[in-house]
Parts: C-alpha cells; structure tokens; sequence
C-alpha cells in the first residue's frame, strides 16, 4: 500500500512461510496458554486466508486479494492486541515473537501490491 515492493506470487510464497513461523516460533519457544493460543491462532488463520485468497498461491481462490490484505491487517493487529492483553511477562521471549509477528503483517500489508493478480 505505501511501497508496493512484494507482488502477488512472492506475497503468496510469504504467507506461507509465516505459518511456518508462528508453527516453529511456538514449539521452539515452548509456548503455552494464552501465547500458543495466539501464535495457532495467528497460523491457522493465516493458512486459511492463503488457501482461499485468488492469488497464485490459494488454493479454492474465492476471496478477492485486495480483501485478503485488509483481514491480514486485522490479523496484524488482532496478534498485537492479544498479545498485550493476554500473554503474560511483557518482554518475555514469547511475547516478543508474537509482537514481532503481528508488525511482521502490518509490514507486508504496507509493502504488498494488491493491484493486479497475475494469471
């Protein structure tokens, strides 16, 4: 949005590597309760919304890309509010993975092309 730097199929690509990441994030940092919530939910969420964004990594394809930046954003935002609301021991490793994680999404919704899809 402010720089379109990462199109649609490198964008794609990292979608799915932050699933990745919230997976390992939470088994290396041996995260429990209200942070392995976040962090799972954080990448279930996110896998969902790559399998069905129309974007050359979704899968079912059924929600618009520009939709997808905007419910990425919120799952940008919904992990930093969790985060602070609920994970305890502010500065903890887990609470700084998960802060990290969410500006990760605002950063890609800043630096993302959402213009065009290429077929």
């Amino acid at each position: 949005m402010f720089l379109p730097l990462i199109g649609p199929r490198l964008h794609g690509w990292l979608d799915d590597v932050v699933v990745l990441v919230y997976l390992l994030g939470a088994f290396f940092l041996h995260l429990r309760g209200a942070a392995l919530a976040v962090a799972l939910g954080g990448a279930g969420f996110h896998f969902l919304l790559t399998r069905f964004t129309d974007y050359p990594q979704g899968t079912f394809k059924v929600i618009p890309f520009r939709v997808h930046a905007f419910l990425e954003l919120g799952e940008g935002l919904a992990v930093i509010v969790a985060t602070s609301r609920v994970v305890p021991a502010h500065g903890s490793a887990a609470s700084v993975f998960l802060l990290f994680m969410g500006v990760a999404q605002l950063g890609a919704f800043s630096f993302s092309n959402y213009d065009g899809v290429p077929a």
